[in-house]
């Protein structure tokens, strides 16, 4: 299995081919995802991570789109990110947005047929938890009152996000999409 790791930044994923902007990172490949197309083949790899790294790009849709050119069909992509209520957001001055549970349903075949098209690039949706984190790069272990709230608002995703969302601030987004490409 190939595995992809964008911007890897020093905990890069064991075994997977890391992309990073920065030299001092544990990169194999030295690149600044805003400059497309990636220096990567086509239809490589089978698992892609990006792990607080969507924020950082300029346009989210080439991201994308790149991410999508270079999975194999039924390849997961495993993207966290700050949600768009949580501090994380306003704490890096080189995040330019969060993300809510529905920021990357432009990239879903029926979304797309129903509503609006951006891209030719389509995912599956597989999952989507607020304050879930691969156990590989965190451990997140919070109180009992966390708990019942979370596990809360990711049973109701569209009324805490349109009502509860300031009031109680979730840090992170967990998206694992499977990549869909035609025949």
């Amino acid at each position: 299995m190939e595995i992809l790791h964008l911007g890897c930044g020093k905990r890069k994923y064991p075994g997977a081919v890391g992309v990073d902007i920065s030299a001092q990172s544990n990169a194999d490949i030295i690149h600044d995802l805003n400059k497309v197309p990636w220096p990567l083949e086509d239809n490589r790899f089978d698992k892609v991570y990006c792990i607080d790294v969507i924020e950082h790009v300029d346009d989210v849709i080439h991201f994308m789109e790149q991410v999508y050119r270079v999975s194999r069909n039924g390849a997961e992509v495993v993207i966290q990110t700050p949600f768009a209520s949580g501090h994380f957001v306003t704490a890096d001055p080189t995040h330019k947005r969060g993300f809510i549970s529905k920021s990357l349903r432009f990239f879903d075949d029926e979304f797309v047929q129903n509503y609006f098209h951006y891209s030719d690039a389509r995912f599956a949706t597989l999952e989507i938890s607020y304050n879930k984190y691969e156990p590989w790069i965190w451990t997140y272990r919070p109180g009992r009152i966390d708990r019942f709230l979370v596990a809360l608002a990711n049973r109701h995703k569209d009324v805490y996000e349109r009502r509860f969302m300031w009031i109680y601030p979730i840090q992170t987004i967990y998206f694992r999409l499977q990549t869909v490409k035609g025949g």
